[in-house]
């Protein structure tokens, strides 16, 4: 069965679906016609949006905007438009203005910022037939943090909701906000080739479906460069699904590939490969489903990372915050990471060494994972445990976890480490590997660094363990291991 998943994984990891790229009518609209000054001082809205309007009610075609700055509060977009930006041209967030956030019912369910759409630079509802081209948007007057207190400010640069057929090409984003890019509620969409800065999020994919993301390079992002969430923002659980991410760096100060936390829709057929990430402080690769989401089939490959704080985590938790009536524990299965060095290690915290984590719950335990050719180097020389979580599910799990050097695993079935390589810098007083409550545990060819008399291996309440051509362990497979050490 393990095997037959793997290469379904595999499988799915190389084939990029098909994703529709709008195409858009010869008419052509110009904003300085319409009255837009683009001398970096003016406001152009309104010139902006009529030329938009112009150019959609008549059928589509392209707006566009000749070299200089364009100071705007709430471009409002329309179907069947392009925005096509003059290399010298750049949209530049107003310090006022804005539109108000729209009222919402549900936005008790998620954070104020991803609660509303129209406080942002450039948003859209409904859009069909969409594309930004080339220039810069920064977000100038964007805050990065949320304001629930009325004032006209944005907190978004471009956002999003139920679009569909939508590309974004070629643009540079030298400031941001709360987020570059919210997009909630789209399917076939592309961005290429975006570059980002500065910012709190650069991306994120709310509920999206049919997505593919490459040749971007984020930098400066102080939360999480690229997030893939499902919330209930608007008023419904949504699938995320058939998403390709390839040929991308991310620097970030949070995490750099993440799952969550928002998580109620369920997610499938997610990949990532040749993607560098040279500064994550939180996770690398982080996965969380905290409110019902079950996530199915996730594909990492040729991923190389430094100066981050924790490779890999992968969590369930039940917060479970949703509309739904009948809320309850999401999963994870089915979850493949191939050809993944990491180097450099940067701990968030002084003296607390975190490791790779595979955490499921009892009630959930996370399924199929397969962690193969992959090498951790860590920076060892772990010297105090604690944790800052102010959640207390959270703070126990990570405690447990820091008992390990390299990886720590609890609640799991079917997890296998083929060509697995965990060293250290500096000597660690930690076990590398400490397993706990797995239900089918393959280790082959696993390589771990022992330093002193500490065993390499921890295992507590094992079922089906198999142990093949392991450095400093025989070669075994055992039906149940209550505890052991080796």
């Amino acid at each position: 069965m393990m095997h037959r998943l793997s290469l379904l994984i595999l499988a799915t990891a190389l084939r990029v679906s098909a994703v529709e790229i709008p195409i858009f009518s010869p008419a052509e609209f110009n904003v300085r016609d319409f009255g837009a000054r683009g001398n970096g001082r003016d406001n152009d809205t309104a010139s902006i949006n009529d030329a938009i309007e112009k150019c959609s009610s008549g059928g589509g075609g392209t707006v566009l905007f000749p070299a200089g700055v364009y100071s705007a509060a709430s471009i409002h977009l329309r179907s069947n438009v392009r925005l096509l930006l003059d290399p010298e041209a750049v949209i530049a967030g107003a310090a006022d203005g804005y539109d108000q956030p729209e009222p919402n019912p549900f936005d008790r369910f998620q954070d104020f910022g991803h609660s509303h759409f129209h406080n942002a630079l450039i948003w859209g509802e409904k859009i069909e037939n969409f594309a930004i081209v080339g220039g810069r948007i920064n977000g100038g007057g964007i805050i990065e943090g949320d304001d629930a207190g009325g004032r006209d400010v944005g907190d978004k640069v471009i956002a999003i909701t139920s679009g569909r057929n939508l590309l974004f090409d070629g643009i540079t984003h030298e400031a941001g906000g709360h987020f570059v890019y919210l997009l909630n509620d789209c399917e076939q969409v592309t961005l290429a080739n975006i570059g980002v800065k500065k910012t709190r999020d650069a991306v994120n994919l709310v509920s999206c479906r049919n997505v593919q993301m490459h040749d971007c390079n984020f930098t400066g992002c102080g939360d999480d460069s690229l997030a893939l969430k499902s919330d209930y923002a608007l008023g419904r659980k949504i699938e995320s699904a058939n998403i390709y991410v390839w040929n991308c760096y991310f620097e970030t100060a949070a995490n750099a590939l993440q799952f969550g936390a928002e998580s109620v829709g369920n997610f499938r057929n997610i990949n990532f490969w040749n993607v560098r990430i040279g500064r994550a402080w939180k996770a690398g690769i982080g996965m969380r489903s905290a409110d019902g989401a079950i996530i199915d089939g996730v594909s990492y490959r040729d991923l190389s990372m430094k100066q981050v704080d924790t490779p890999i985590s992968i969590t369930v938790g039940h917060r479970l915050l949703s509309g739904e009536a009948d809320r309850k524990v999401g999963a994870i299965k089915n979850i493949r990471v191939s050809n993944l060095s990491v180097a450099d290690q940067r701990p968030r915290v002084v003296g607390v060494i975190r490791p790779s984590l595979i955490a499921g719950l009892p009630e959930s335990p996370i399924e199929n994972v397969i962690l193969e050719h992959v090498r951790i180097v860590g920076s060892g020389g772990h010297k105090r445990s604690g944790d800052s979580s102010t959640n207390e599910e959270t703070g126990r799990r990570r405690e447990a976890a820091l008992g390990a050097a390299g990886l720590f695993i609890k609640h799991a079935r079917n997890v296998r480490l083929q060509d697995v390589d965990l060293s250290y810098n500096a000597a660690d007083p930690r076990p590398s590997l400490i397993a706990q409550e797995v239900a089918g545990l393959t280790l082959e060819d696993v390589r771990l660094q022992r330093f002193s008399n500490t065993p390499l291996i921890r295992l507590k309440k094992i079922d089906k363990l198999q142990i093949a051509r392991c450095a400093g362990s025989s070669d075994e497979t055992l039906e149940h291991v209550e505890a052991t050490e080796k």
